[in-house]
């Protein structure tokens, strides 16, 4: 946990903690903003996952600078995003589970702890497949693989491993 995610992480606890907070998150502009927050902890990590094609995609437009990433340059017309192998709202709903377990929060937040830059034609492939949203039907945290739905997608062969340093505002 770097000192962005550390300051993240305790925001979303204070949220998270407010009296009669599950009632407020049932309303759908204050659940987007916890589901913000816990994308953004992520988002804020100092290198991300990468796929093969989305880093050869980087490197033959020039979107690398010494090896590194600029989190600004992500867009449509860029060619490239930044995915949750998880997506925020199933990484949200199990924090809300142990919203009292500062603990259990920490540890949730840091196993979800995955960004994978993926071609805009890799993040589709997870959209017409059904997984935009979701994991796959059963899936477990601590259990099962954070890839699955990429698995299940047939985006990736093999979980991501290629890492890229990044640098800049944080965006979502």
């Amino acid at each position: 946990m770097n000192q962005l995610q550390t300051q993240i992480y305790q925001v979303i606890l204070a949220i998270i903690r407010i009296e009669g907070f599950p009632e407020y998150y049932k309303d759908h502009t204050i659940r987007y903003g916890v589901l913000n927050y816990v994308a953004k902890y992520s988002l804020a990590k100092d290198e991300y996952l990468i796929s093969n094609r989305a880093f050869e995609h980087l490197k033959f437009n020039g979107f690398l600078k010494q090896e590194e990433l600029r989190r600004g340059l992500k867009s449509r017309r860029n060619g490239f995003t930044y995915e949750h192998p998880i997506p925020s709202n199933r990484i949200s709903s199990e924090i809300m589970k142990y919203r009292q377990d500062e603990e259990m929060v920490a540890k949730i937040l840091d196993w979800s702890d995955h960004i994978v830059v993926l071609t805009t034609e890799e993040n589709n492939a997870i959209k017409d497949s059904g997984y935009q949203n979701k994991m796959p039907e059963g899936w477990e945290f601590f259990k099962d693989n954070i890839f699955a739905r990429y698995k299940d997608s047939s985006l990736l062969e093999d979980d991501p491993s290629r890492r890229i340093k990044v640098y800049g505002q944080v965006c979502r």
